[in-house]
């Protein structure tokens, strides 16, 4: 098992998959080693046996993908629902229910071949797991933004097995009246009752915010959770509340146990011995919950850990807690290889294999001493899994657990599983039922956003390397040792190195840049603009990227993570382009977390407080020589458009070259700025305006500005058909190397002066197989 685990892990970072001769000689190679004895052996043909799995696993998940020629094409589809639709509401009025398919058709047929789909749908029927739907699709593969620092969407879609991602057409739907057979009414079953549980938790007079908790923990269902609520529980480091985990699953566990092992005596008093009555039911309950989680990563893990426990009661026999723990990190990666990418396999299993190794301790303390160092160890042990995997962590988690933890897993998940077993047995008990589970989440919530609001500093970024994390990790596992009081403080200050504010981190870079270098990252925001100029401590940072300005977008997602993490503590400028939301929905976010000294803005409406309207002419300098100017708004009207002809196009000079960044400014106002300016307009590198739409890069623009490199940013498949042929043509044309964070994700571009420019694309550097 050993073996198998190392085998399958490393497969998913692997750029490419080698051909199908590589699996069925290792498969063949770890079965012959499986005659031979002792421990070298064995090892070796589980390594042999998890490569070959993996790489067969990955080369299914190919073979599903949609064909790029397919993308975007109008198709038929027919299939199955099969997940729990996710519910969103947007700001104006619009609602979204978001939901997997099984494929039984797609035509036409050529298309053919993806099985699992993610769809996105704005009509008005309502979408039930197991029902029968034929929908008009647009399709695209299952694509995500490529950023240092951000959340790898992609990742998400290979370990769930998404085969495509797309919209229905129109909001049109037909549904299927088919009978299913009785193995498929079994399959929707969970999903079904997940969706009635939830909707009627939504339906209860409570307030939304413990509503929404109590959906997750009961179902799984985080449609409740909007942006401001989930940054409030992470504020708190308790987050993870929302996640249905191992802890829940084990209570359900040991109460059903205790009511077997209660029926088990008196089926004794009655003369018929249930020996095995707690262990079977306690294994239903677990399998049950589990299912109304949706199977995640933590508890599956959970139910393994348990079943081999219960089993070996069935049978007689003692089990180990770190063998069932290495058979459940086992099972989980055969049933699916790709788990690992996502950060629940490893916070799950790194978690208990942590408890377990503080119990290796803990022998003879007293119980107060065991549960005090048992919740002070696991505060510190998530200070670096938080850190590699989000970026920072609460300074205020202990205590926040310490009482939300018990209060969750010991009242409100019991009350909530109660009140779900009187929804279908006992009606007149529900309603009490809830209104008991949610009464401390309604006393405890207000009081937590007050305090957050006063406090900024409950959550704390920390943006280590892996040599922090590993050491702060191995320093954190050493403090517990029975070791002197002089070793354990050398053991924390292992943590220094991860807990070191960015800017003494930046203070001590880990490679000089050479003099005057500048630095510019075009970020992959999708259908969007986001733009970061660095050099030295001096950032600038044009455009923010689109999404909700009042909720998540491009700035909190993708911007921040990438300053954050390269060791930027405040924003020299910000320059917002003008006020669509595309270029602007992250102005407030950005500058809230690191607020600019200056800002600018074009078009009608001011980005931020204290934000002043660009305006032709205006210039600065930065101490390393870079010069920025503004080249638009001209004098005078703005043009026909409603915004886009008011964009600020900013031209940067910088070690030797220039850089001109146009907004989404049109033909005619490119022609204007043609006029106006002239040769002064010639620049080496363009941001290509409008995301390369064909109503802008006119030939009066580009012969005049004659870059040798040009950059689109623009979603991938998006619906616009960004970048228009007609505007690459005539960029090919006028001798520019075209970039696009389409295809290339983040795109950066390193200006030394007397040397040619220095181009690193995020996907191509950091590619996976299954991207």
């Amino acid at each position: 098992m050993v073996g198998l685990v190392l085998g399958i892990l490393p497969v998913a970072l692997l750029p490419r998959l080698p051909g199908p001769w590589a699996p069925l000689a290792l498969a063949g190679a770890g079965l012959v080693l499986l005659a031979w004895r002792g421990a070298l052996p064995r090892l070796t043909s589980g390594l042999a046996l998890g490569v070959a799995l993996a790489l067969v696993h990955g080369q299914l998940l190919l073979e599903r993908r949609i064909s790029d020629s397919c993308v975007g094409e109008p198709l038929l589809l027919t299939g199955e629902i099969a997940s729990l639709p996710r519910n969103t509401l947007f700001p104006d009025g619009r609602g979204r229910q978001r939901f997997e398919v099984a494929i039984a058709a797609l035509e036409p047929r050529r298309c053919a071949g993806p099985r699992r789909v993610l769809l996105s749908y704005y009509g008005p029927a309502k979408i039930t797991p197991g029902d029968r739907w034929t929908f008009p699709v647009k399709l695209a593969r299952p694509w995500g933004l490529a950023n240092p620092g951000s959340f790898n969407l992609q990742a998400w879609y290979a370990q769930t097995g998404i085969d495509a991602v797309g919209s229905v057409r129109g909001g049109a739907a037909t549904s299927l009246a088919v009978r299913h057979s009785g193995s498929a009414d079994l399959a929707s079953l969970p999903n079904r009752l997940r969706q009635q549980i939830s909707e009627r938790i939504a339906s209860l007079p409570l307030t939304p915010e413990a509503a929404a908790l109590l959906r997750a923990v009961t179902v799984a269902d985080k449609s409740g959770i909007d942006a401001p609520f989930w940054t409030l529980l992470q504020q708190f480091g308790i987050n993870h509340l929302l996640v249905i985990s191992g802890l829940h699953v084990g209570l359900v566990a040991g109460a059903a146990y205790l009511l077997g092992g209660t029926l088990q005596r008196l089926c004794l008093l009655a003369g018929r011995p249930a020996h095995a009555l707690p262990a079977i039911l306690a294994l239903f309950c677990c399998c049950a919950y589990t299912a109304l989680a949706g199977f995640s990563v933590a508890t599956q893990r959970a139910l393994c850990m348990l079943a081999c426990f219960l089993v070996a009661d069935l049978v007689g026999r003692s089990s180990s807690p770190a063998n069932n723990l290495l058979l459940a990190a086992a099972l989980v990666l055969v049933i699916n290889p790709l788990a690992a990418l996502g950060s629940g396999f490893w916070l799950s299993f790194s978690a208990v294999a942590a408890l377990l190794w503080l119990a290796r301790w803990q022998r003879g303390w007293r119980s107060w001493r065991r549960a005090l160092s048992t919740h002070g160890f696991m505060s510190l042990v998530m200070l670096p899994l938080g850190a590699w995997w989000f970026g920072g962590s609460s300074v205020v988690a202990g205590l926040a657990n310490l009482v939300m933890v018990p209060l969750v897993g010991l009242v409100v998940v019991p009350l909530a599983l109660l009140a779900v077993v009187c929804m279908y047995l006992i009606p007149i008990a529900e309603l009490p039922l809830w209104r008991l589970a949610a009464w401390p989440l309604q006393q405890v919530l207000p009081l937590a956003r007050t305090l957050a609001r006063d406090s900024n500093w409950f959550y704390l970024q920390f943006q280590g390397s892996l040599a922090d994390v590993l050491l702060a990790a191995i320093g954190i596992l050493l403090v517990i040792l029975p070791l002197p009081a002089r070793a354990r403080t050398l053991a924390l200050l292992m943590l220094l190195p991860l807990l070191l504010p960015p800017d003494y981190q930046a203070a001590f870079p880990s490679r000089a840049d050479p003099p005057g270098m500048t630095r510019v990252t075009v970020l992959d925001v999708g259908q969007g603009t986001a733009v970061i100029v660095r050099s030295g401590p001096r950032v600038l940072v044009y455009d923010t990227g689109g999404g909700d300005p009042a909720g998540a977008n491009m700035a909190d997602m993708v911007v921040l993570p990438y300053l954050r993490q390269h060791g930027a503590v405040a924003v020299d400028t910000l320059v917002i382009s003008h006020p669509d939301n595309d270029h602007s929905a992250g102005a407030a976010t950005l500058a809230a977390a690191m607020p600019p000294a200056r800002v600018y803005f074009g078009g009608d409406r001011v980005a931020t407080t204290g934000a002043r309207p660009c305006l032709a002419g205006q210039a600065w300098r930065w101490p390393g020589g870079q010069r920025f100017q503004f080249l638009s708004p001209l004098p005078g009207p703005t043009g026909s458009g409603p915004s886009n002809d008011s964009s600020c196009v900013l031209q940067i000079e910088a070690a030797g070259f220039r850089l001109l960044l146009l907004g989404d400014v049109e033909s005619s106002q490119e022609r204007e700025l043609a006029r106006y300016w002239g040769s002064r307009l010639a620049s080496d590198w363009l941001l290509v305006a409008h995301h390369g739409s064909r109503t802008s890069s006119s030939w009066a623009l580009l012969k005049v500005v004659r870059p040798s490199v040009a950059v689109v940013s623009s979603g991938y498949a998006n619906r616009f058909g960004h970048p228009h042929d007609d505007v690459l043509a005539r960029l090919g044309q006028a001798g520019a190397r075209v970039y696009g964070t389409a295809r290339g994700g983040a795109l950066e571009f390193e200006f030394v002066p007397g040397q040619p420019v220095q181009v690193r694309r995020r996907r191509q550097e950091h590619t996976r197989f299954w991207m």
